[in-house]
């Protein structure tokens, strides 16, 4: 596989088909275990093994009995985390209306926080989850190209799960520049991948915007201003498409996805750190 195919992922989402969504659509690995018998508080669950990739294991977690609470699920989540310390766990009810992915955030000296994604597929049409989980596809090349590590699946999965709560006015001005800039691109017409695309490159250039507000970027904390005013200067205002392709491009895939880096990526880039993982 070297692309996403979105329509896809949403229809097996939707499907509760956990192992087909990962093995065929996001180029995870079959995990090759039993299902396990969970029995937590008197309430026996049962773990159903879904998909892996470098050790990060992803499981399905049923009950008769309905959605445990939460209460239920993060006991559930600590038992888990015996079996497989990197994880995800989807929790699905008996009627397999409604799912729950939950990924555990640890850092070192803080406390777990748990965050989850509710889905129910008769009130959404999944196209928000399905974007969330684009973010965990591991292609052909990625794959055959190697370096991939559970350090790094761990990253995309942060990456995919890790979003604090924000504000109606954050998704109202996402979704309008959003649209705005889906009438820019030219040459993907599927509508469903035109609008990843979009999704993809907005969420990137949010995250850069993060890792220059933290220094960590030349040390500027105006890097993407400071840069564009650059390359203004070298190829003239109103071309976007110089700036992508010169700069943006190079950022994303020879600059953070890179190790090493020629005399001239310095030059261009500056000083910005290796992102291990496959992020970009």
């Amino acid at each position: 596989m070297t692309t996403l195919d979105l329509r896809n992922t949403q229809k097996l989402l939707k499907e509760f088909k956990f192992t087909e969504l990962f093995t065929q659509e996001l180029g995870w690995d079959r995990l090759r275990l039993p299902p396990r018998a969970l029995p937590v508080d008197g309430t026996s669950f049962t773990l159903m093994p879904v998909a892996e990739k470098r050790g990060f294991q992803v499981f399905e977690c049923r009950s008769s009995n309905g959605i445990p609470s939460r209460t239920i699920r993060t006991k559930i989540d600590r038992e888990v985390t015996m079996l497989a310390y990197e994880h995800l766990i989807v929790f699905v009810d008996g009627e397999r209306t409604t799912q729950i992915w939950r990924w555990e955030q640890r850092e070192e000296g803080q406390p777990r926080i748990a965050r989850e994604e509710s889905f129910v597929p008769a009130q959404q049409v999944g196209k928000r989850m399905a974007h969330k989980l684009s973010q965990l596809f591991i292609s052909l090349q990625e794959e055959e190209a190697g370096g991939l590590s559970v350090a790094g699946i761990s990253s995309r999965v942060r990456s995919a799960f890790n979003v604090e709560r924000v504000t109606k006015r954050f998704y109202d001005q996402f979704k309008k520049e959003h649209d705005a800039f889906l009438k820019q691109i030219v040459g993907i017409e599927d509508a469903e991948q035109k609008s990843w695309y979009a999704s993809l490159m907005l969420n990137r250039l949010m995250f850069i915007y993060f890792l220059q507000r933290k220094g960590f970027l030349n040390g500027d904390r105006n890097y993407l201003r400071n840069r564009l005013t650059l390359m203004q200067e070298r190829y003239g205002k109103d071309k976007f498409y110089s700036f992508y392709n010169t700069f943006l491009r190079r950022l994303f895939h020879d600059g953070l996805g890179k190790p090493e880096r020629n005399p001239e990526i310095e030059f261009l880039l500056g000083k910005v750190p290796y992102l291990n993982g496959g992020l970009f």
